[in-house]
């Protein structure tokens, strides 16, 4: 599969978000989109940090650090990405060979479902990320929109989309600038999320696939050339095969450790500040009686804990992967083979016996139980701050 082709079929969510926040790897003119993201960010810090500082009290930081700790986030990724722009432009060539590569088509629709894998979990996320972005864009367009259709006799009181100081005295009067720097804002916001994490989704179901692949290889090395006998012919051929089989776990495992030295980090500061923001919106959801005003603060969790799940799932995608790799190795008759390709076999087993995994900063690894316990921690930590 060419290059157009690929990018056309499994990869134009992230290009198209990649090149909007100037992150994709063939994009020229990148300096321009990089200015304004980091411009955002910073003021993103200054504007919410400013009104936490002069305005400090628990429920000025209860209400703002959630928000906050978004536009921590943002730079945190971002610069990951501009960071170690070499590596991921490596992670992307990497892709490009490996569907270069001549294969059989049994092999072609292994990596092909596992695109598709990818495809859909990054829909679900883009889904996710607008529905978030929506909930957060009715609470300041509601009295806009119904003094035009239902108006009254006064105008309707303005909202924020989120509480910030803007170091102006009467902010009334500069209402609708405000507003249109926070949608810009969120929209930042949500761009580079869906950019980074989307791209981290497919590179994590690309190495699955490969993982797959050699599974493939191992279950197929024995094919059409089972014999009990002795045939140096025959045994030379499975080597062959084996060492095939070989070469495309090393090249998995090698990708993987790629994209473990290019995330680590970065999921571990987005684990850290999750398990707070999670915390905190919590906190702030019972300390408040619903209402509109309130929605956000609800899609607000269920944006935060499905981002969490798909960090933390992309390990356990890999384990599982991997595991199948050992339970593949078993359906060829190779204990019944001569000792040199018994030997051959009983070797990758044992290698098989140590997975790969993905980890946060190489302190948590990342599966569906460390999804469990970052949602119990959060959950935890605001059984006691509400008990305080």
């Amino acid at each position: 599969m060419d290059v157009q082709r690929l990018e056309e079929r499994y990869l134009k969510i992230n290009k198209i978000y990649s090149i909007i926040v100037g992150m994709w790897p063939n994009q020229k003119r990148k300096t321009i989109p990089r200015i304004f993201v980091e411009l955002i960010g910073i003021l993103g810090h200054i504007t919410q940090g400013s009104n936490i500082i002069l305005f400090f009290s628990l429920r000025v930081a209860m209400d703002q650090i959630p928000f906050l700790i978004v536009a921590t986030l943002l730079i945190i990724k971002y610069n990951n990405f501009i960071i170690n722009e070499q590596k991921f432009k490596e992670l992307f060539i990497s892709i490009l060979n490996d569907w270069q590569k001549k294969k059989t088509h049994e092999e072609v629709m292994i990596l092909e479902k596992y695109a598709d894998k990818s495809l859909f979990f990054i829909l679900i996320y883009v889904v996710n990320a607008y529905f978030c972005a929506i909930l957060f864009l009715i609470l300041p367009l509601t009295p806009i929109l119904l003094d035009i259709f239902i108006p009254l006799n006064e105008s309707r009181p303005r909202v924020q989309m989120y509480p910030a100081y803007y170091y102006i005295e009467n902010e009334a009067d500069y209402y609708y600038p405000i507003l249109i720097f926070s949608i810009v804002s969120l929209l930042t916001a949500m761009c580079v999320f869906i950019a980074t994490d989307t791209t981290l989704v497919y590179i994590v179901q690309h190495a699955c696939g490969l993982l797959a692949l050699a599974g493939y290889r191992f279950r197929n090395s024995l094919n059409d050339l089972y014999s009990s006998k002795k045939d140096s012919k025959i045994d030379e051929k499975i080597c062959r095969r084996l060492c095939y089989a070989i070469e495309t776990h090393k090249r998995a495992l090698a990708y993987l450790t790629e994209i473990e030295d290019f995330y680590s980090i970065n999921i571990f500061a987005q684990v850290g500040a999750s398990i707070l923001c999670l915390t905190i919106t919590m906190m702030k959801i019972a300390t408040i009686t619903w209402s509109m005003e309130t929605n956000q603060y609800y899609g607000y969790v269920i944006a935060q804990v499905v981002h969490i799940f798909f960090l933390t799932a992309q390990g356990q995608f890999v384990i599982d992967s991997h595991d199948n790799i050992y339970w593949d190795m078993y359906e060829p008759y190779w204990y019944n083979m001569q000792y040199k390709i018994q030997a051959m076999f009983v070797l990758i087993l044992r290698r098989n016996l140590n997975p790969p995994l993905l980890t946060a900063g190489g302190l948590m690894q990342l599966n569906l139980n460390t999804f469990a316990e970052v949602v119990k921690t959060s959950v935890s930590y605001f059984t006691v701050l509400k008990s305080v």
